[in-house]
């Protein structure tokens, strides 16, 4: 009778292991459920990603004119002992450039800029002792990277460069100077469309000029 009461209680004990094995193993952990020993796991649906497809470019030409300030060919005259600078008067360097923008982001095309600058000398006691004044144009290779900013707005990167062709002519005990030949003008700037064909732009940079500001045109 003992032996009924012992296979019992044994028999008891394994059926509780059991079912507390099958509650370990099939309870829910982290995301997901089970039903019985297996575990379900719910994958999230695929996201589909919606690819927008520009539309194709179409190439243009620009036609820009502009005026920069100041003239920096003043930086080619000389120091010389004894003289001193006086304020220079400068005309230009006024602009001209034509560009084929042959993608979004970039053309290719020539800068020509025009300038005159004079720069008077005195000596110790404030006395005029002569003046160099110096003509130049420049030819210059123009490239140019863009950066849509919206609708009507285009960032634009400049690099330039190319030859001066210029004569200077100096009066009194003031030496003469030798024109530099190499010209070059990197700027960054802004395009803003005031119309279908035209736009505003300004910029700012080094070589010829630091601000630069102009009308451009373009022609598909």
């Amino acid at each position: 009778m003992k032996k009924k009461y012992y296979l019992l209680l044994l028999f008891c004990g394994f059926l509780m292991t059991t079912i507390h094995a099958q509650v370990i193993i099939g309870g829910r952990i982290g995301g997901g459920y089970s039903y019985g020993h297996y575990r379900v796991i719910r994958r999230p649906a695929p996201v589909s990603r919606r690819v927008v497809k520009q539309a194709p470019y179409n190439p243009v030409v620009y036609v820009s004119v502009g005026y920069g300030f100041p003239n920096l060919d003043a930086n080619q005259f000389s120091e010389y002992y004894g003289l001193y600078k006086g304020s220079a008067t400068q005309r230009g360097p006024v602009t001209a450039s034509i560009d084929y923008r042959y993608s979004r982001y970039a053309s290719i095309g020539l800068l020509a800029t025009y300038g005159k600058v004079s720069v008077p000398y005195n000596n110790y006691y404030n006395n005029y002792q002569g003046s160099t004044s110096l003509e130049n144009w420049s030819v210059m290779a123009n490239f140019m990277q863009y950066s849509p900013l919206s609708q009507t707005a285009t960032l634009y990167f400049r690099e330039a460069i190319g030859v001066n062709i210029g004569s200077a002519v100096s009066t009194g005990s003031v030496a003469p100077i030798e024109p530099n030949t190499f010209a070059y003008q990197l700027g960054v700037g802004a395009k803003f469309e005031i119309s279908k064909n035209t736009a505003f732009f300004a910029e700012a940079g080094y070589g010829k000029y630091i601000l630069h500001g102009g009308l451009s045109f373009s022609f598909k």
